[in-house]
């Protein structure tokens, strides 16, 4: 008898996130699997509670870095993360393309904060767009869409610092900068974003929330006990414009990967990480 195995993503929830600009794959990582990358990340922080100097903190969110200006972390044992074959898959439906590049890496630990303040956000509405902050148009085409999104790798309930989006964001984002010359430049370089509201994005551990680089988002306070911790990441089409398409060892002043990365590589992870070309 022949087992049915389910798709990555639903012809459903393609349709779902061209409509919102953003999508919750449920399940991405097992509770186990989510568990353990979480212990990782919590026991970046030191056991005398001294935050690094060159990690950065603002509202309860710790942002923690390797070393100054480093934030990515893919030593071999995050290396799995970026080569997650389900968010693959995914990633493959929504970009219309099997030849991808992941990036990022960075981490978040967002604790408990009872701080007043008039709004649930902890960080300004902006966007993460794939487009240089000198270019003065975005192109809005398939090759320019980059998805980034993050981990969940503890429940996330409401209001519990879960990542605040726009729905259908994306669009509004769109038709703003169509309107008028230099559309990237509106709004601070789309820094700092007003006049729309957020709802939060809640899941459980092993969820990861993925977004259109041109959706409205920011950071939120946690009003819970439960720590939120997460991991993002970044997948783009390998032709890309403005650069992003490169293999990440021909960037100025990337590091190369030792043999403990490249040990914990899979073919498609080497790949997706630019050690082989597609």
């Amino acid at each position: 008898m022949s087992v049915i195995t389910p798709p990555a993503i639903t012809q459903d929830e393609v349709d779902r996130f061209w409509a919102d600009g953003f999508l919750v794959v449920r399940g991405a990582l097992s509770r186990q699997e989510a568990d353990h990358f979480a212990e990782l990340i919590r026991a970046l922080l030191p056991g005398d509670l001294r935050i690094p100097d060159h990690w950065q903190a603002f509202d309860g969110r710790f942002k923690p870095f390797q070393a100054p200006g480093v934030q990515t972390f893919d030593g071999p044992d995050f290396i799995p993360l970026f080569q997650n074959e389900r968010l693959y898959a995914v990633m493959t439906r929504l970009l219309r393309s099997h030849r991808l590049l992941v990036r990022d890496g960075s981490l978040a630990i967002t604790m408990r904060n009872d701080t007043a303040h008039a709004s649930e956000l902890s960080q300004q509405v902006h966007l993460d767009p794939a487009v240089p902050e000198d270019v003065d148009d975005f192109l809005f085409t398939p090759e320019e869409i980059e998805i980034g999104g993050c981990f969940y790798f503890t429940d996330v309930a409401p209001h519990g610092g879960g990542i605040h989006v726009v729905p259908g964001g994306h669009r509004l984002v769109e038709e703003a900068a169509r309107g008028v010359p230099g559309g990237r430049q509106l709004h601070d370089k789309w820094r700092n974003i007003t006049d729309l509201e957020t709802v939060e994005v809640t899941g459980s551990a092993g969820d990861f929330v993925l977004m259109h680089h041109l959706m409205p988002h920011a950071a939120s306070h946690n009003r819970n006990s439960t720590t939120r911790v997460a991991q993002f990441l970044r997948y783009s089409r390998d032709d890309a414009p403005w650069g992003m398409g490169e293999r990440p060892g021909d960037r100025p002043g990337a590091n190369g990967f030792d043999e403990a990365q490249l040990a914990a590589m899979t073919p498609l992870g080497r790949k997706l990480l630019g050690v082989d070309p597609w």
